[in-house]
C-alpha cells in the first residue's frame, strides 16, 4: 500500500501490473474508489460512533492466502486459546478462502463440523477448492446475508469472526443471529486490527476497530465479555459468550469507562505528562472484579500553566485484571503550538470530550476516516501523527502554513499532504477552513498534489470563491 504522494502512473512501465495491484487494493480496502468531479458533494455530517466498511471483494481472496499472515495473526496461537475440542460444531463467519476454516477442521474432526459462512458464493467456491486440494473434510459451506449469518439455532459452540466483524453494514441483525446460533456454552472469538495503539495504522481507518467500538456494539447485543487477549502483534482478541449463558464458567470482565470508573471509585487515576505525542495515566484497580477500562478519542488533558494541553487522538484501553498499578499511556497531540509538552512529573488534568465539541469531533473524524469527499484512489488517508497534530492547531491555533511545515511534514507525508488532510479533517468537523491563516496558502499548497481526491476537495472548496 502506497505511504507517501502516488507515483505518477505515466512513469510506470508495466501497466498490466499497475493495474492487477489496484484491482487487488480495492478488493482488499486498501484503496478507495476513483472520485470524479461529479461525485464530489459535501459529506453527510450525521454522527456515528464507527461506519461500517465495505466488504472484501473474492477478487482479493490471494491476499487473505499471503504467507506473511502466520508472523501478522499468529493463526495457531489464536486456535490454541480457544481451545477446541473434537466434536465442536465451530462457525467460521466471513470465511472468505477458508483460512482459518481450513486451520479449525483437524482440530474438531472426525465428529465435529466448520460452517464456513460467506455473502459471496465465489469465495464459497474459492474455500472448497482450497480445502479439497489440501484434503481438509468437515467444512460445510453457508451462503448468508448481510442481516443473516443463517446458522442453525442453538448448534454452535464457538463462532469466529476474523478481521471481519468491521465490515458487517447491518451489524445489530448479524449479533442477534449469531447470538441466536450459539449452543449453551458457546463462546466467539472476535479478532480486530487495533485503532489505539497505532498497530492498525496501515490499514484504512474503517478496518480497524477499537475496545470500545467493539463493546458498545456486542455488549447491547446480549453478550458478555469473557476475556481480551493482547499478545498478537496488531490485533485485539476478544472473547465473548451470551449474557444470559450461566454455563460459562468464570467471571465475565466489566467494561467500564474511564470517566465512569474515576467517579465511581472502581480506579484510582492519576494523568502525567510524556512526551508530544501522549500522555501517561497511572491507574489501578480498587473493584476486586476484572476490569477492562477505555477512553473516549477527543477527551482533553490540561496542563499546569506555560505547558501544552493535550486531546487524545484515538480511544483508549487498558486490562486491569488485578489490583497492580500499571502505566497506560494514550495517543494525543498538542492543543498550543508555543507551549512546550508537559513531562513526566508534571499532572494533568482529564476533560470529558464533550467540553470542547468541535476538537472532539475533529479527533473523532480522524479516527474514524469517514470523509469519503478526501479519499484519494491511490492514496487514501493516513494516519499520521503530523497530520493529526496539523488538523488540531489549524483548529486550535489558527497558524499559518509556514509556521507548522516544518513540524507537521516528514518522508512519508511531505507537509503540503498533512495540512490538506488536515484541512478535510477541520472541515469534516465544521471548522470554517477557509477563513483560516493556512488557507491563505492553500494555491501553493494543493497546486504540487497528485491526489485526484484532495484536488476535487479543493475545487468544491474554491468553487464560486
Amino acid at each position: 500500500m502506497l505511504e507517501g504522494p502516488a507515483e505518477d502512473i505515466t512513469t510506470m512501465t508495466d501497466t498490466r501490473t499497475l493495474w492487477s495491484w489496484i484491482v487487488l487494493s480495492l478488493a482488499c480496502g486498501l484503496l478507495t474508489p476513483v472520485w470524479t468531479q461529479a461525485q464530489v458533494s459535501e459529506p453527510d455530517r450525521t454522527e456515528r460512533h464507527r461506519v461500517p466498511a465495505d466488504f472484501m471483494s473474492f477478487r482479493g481472496a490471494q491476499w487473505l492466502e499471503r504467507a506473511e499472515r502466520v508472523a501478522e495473526e499468529r493463526p495457531d496461537e489464536v486456535l490454541e486459546t480457544m481451545g477446541l475440542e473434537p466434536g465442536d460444531v465451530v462457525a467460521d463467519i466471513g470465511c472468505g478462502s477458508g483460512y482459518y476454516a481450513r486451520r479449525i477442521a483437524p482440530h474438531v474432526a472426525p465428529a465435529g463440523r466448520v460452517y464456513c459462512v460467506d455473502i459471496q458464493p465465489e469465495m464459497l467456491d474459492i474455500m472448497r477448492d482450497l480445502a479439497a486440494q489440501e484434503g481438509v473434510d468437515g467444512v460445510v459451506p453457508v451462503l448468508g446475508t448481510p442481516d443473516d449469518p443463517n446458522l442453525p439455532a442453538g448448534d454452535v459452540d464457538w463462532i469466529i469472526l476474523a478481521d471481519v466483524y468491521h465490515e458487517m453494514s447491518d451489524y445489530e441483525a448479524m449479533l442477534a443471529g449469531m447470538r441466536a446460533s450459539l449452543a449453551p456454552g458457546g463462546r466467539v472469538a472476535l479478532l480486530e486490527y487495533r485503532v489505539e495503539d497505532g498497530t492498525g495504522d496501515h490499514l484504512k481507518a474503517d478496518h480497524a476497530m477499537s475496545v470500545r467500538q467493539v463493546l458498545a456494539e456486542w455488549l447491547p447485543a446480549g453478550f458478555a465479555l469473557v476475556d481480551l487477549h493482547e499478545f498478537l502483534p496488531g490485533q485485539h482478541l476478544f472473547i465473548l459468550t451470551r449474557a444470559d449463558d450461566a454455563t460459562v464458567p468464570g467471571a465475565r470482565v466489566q467494561s467500564v469507562d474511564l470517566f465512569d470508573a474515576m467517579a465511581r471509585g472502581l480506579v484510582e487515576a492519576e494523568v502525567r505528562g510524556r512526551d508530544a505525542s501522549s500522555v501517561t495515566i497511572n491507574v489501578r484497580n480498587l473493584s476486586g472484579a476484572r476490569l477492562v477500562v477505555t477512553s473516549p478519542v477527543g477527551m482533553s488533558f490540561v496542563a499546569p500553566e506555560g505547558r501544552r494541553d493535550m486531546v487524545a487522538r484515538r480511544d483508549g484501553w487498558v486490562r486491569l485484571f488485578d489490583d497492580e498499578p500499571l502505566a497506560w499511556q494514550l495517543r494525543a497531540v498538542g492543543r498550543q503550538r508555543d507551549l512546550p509538552p508537559s513531562g513526566a512529573d508534571e499532572t494533568l488534568v482529564p476533560v470529558p470530550p464533550g467540553q470542547n465539541p468541535q476538537l472532539s469531533a475533529l479527533m473523532y473524524a480522524m479516527q474514524v476516516g469517514t470523509y469519503r469527499v478526501a479519499d484519494s484512489p491511490l492514496l487514501y488517508i493516513p494516519r499520521a501523527q503530523g497530520l493529526e497534530q496539523a488538523a488540531a492547531w489549524i483548529a486550535e491555533a489558527d497558524p499559518a502554513y509556514d509556521e507548522i511545515a516544518d513540524e507537521v511534514g516528514d518522508d512519508r507525508l511531505p507537509a503540503q499532504y498533512a495540512v490538506a488532510f488536515a484541512l478535510v479533517y477541520c472541515d469534516f468537523a465544521g471548522v470554517d477552513v477557509t477563513g483560516t491563516r493556512v488557507w491563505v496558502d492553500h494555491e501553493r499548497i494543493f497546486g504540487v498534489l497528485r491526489d485526484p481526491g484532495l484536488s476535487a476537495w479543493h475545487q468544491l472548496k474554491t468553487a464560486g470563491r
